[in-house]
């Protein structure tokens, strides 16, 4: 289904419809607004790269922004990709900042989760900014089909020790699964892109 810029799946919607009918705390809100600001730092950034946004992709494997315009090379793509975590960043220094003038649990809560995002999308993985930032700054300075090669093996290695920080947790812990399930997501994501999930016209650079 595609309202305007944005395409969602009925996957992406069962999920949404889960996650608010488990939601007690009300965490959804401040999850929603940490993933618009990051979305947004990606979109002003192919923005002022002088691209054009296709579409909004939400589906359950995340979110995908399509876009087209000039090749702006690797040093592009890498600004691309690390826009959304500092724009995750900003969002957190800024909610800390009104936390501590008001006292605003929110506002900390708000502050942990965007920090969260921009940390949790610095890991070298394949369908994260991290792993696309590293992809290119090593396609840049090398050959290809070695920084293809590196990326792969960090993506596994990295899903790997989640998934196994994310069982740990889950099993010590008052069965919090909030990182197993993280791990669990990024492994079917990595296994359903088939590793194809950077798509730059490596070709042509």
């Amino acid at each position: 289904m595609r309202i305007g810029l944005i395409e969602f799946t009925g996957g992406f919607v069962v999920m949404v419809a889960l996650v608010y009918l488990f939601d007690s705390a009300g965490v959804v809100p401040l999850v929603l607004l940490a993933a618009t600001a990051h979305e947004l730092g990606h979109f002003a950034a192919i923005r002022a790269m002088g691209g054009k946004v296709l579409r909004f992709h939400l589906g359950l494997v995340g979110l995908r922004i399509d876009y087209e315009g000039t090749r702006v090379g690797y040093p592009g793509e890498i600004a691309i990709a690390l826009a959304g975590p500092i724009a995750s960043f900003g969002l957190a220094y800024g909610a800390s900042l009104w936390g501590q003038m008001t006292g605003s649990e929110t506002a900390f809560f708000l502050a942990g989760i965007s920090l969260g995002a921009c940390l949790f999308n610095m890991l070298p993985i394949y369908q994260l900014d991290g792993g696309r930032a590293l992809y290119c700054l090593l396609a840049w300075g090398g050959e290809l089909v070695w920084a293809q090669r590196v990326i792969c093996v960090l993506s596994c290695v990295t899903i790997f020790v989640l998934l196994l920080a994310g069982a740990a947790l889950f099993l010590w812990s008052d069965w919090n699964f909030t990182l197993l399930t993280a791990a669990i997501w990024l492994l079917i994501s990595y296994c359903k892109s088939g590793g194809n999930t950077i798509k730059y016209a490596v070709s042509e650079y």
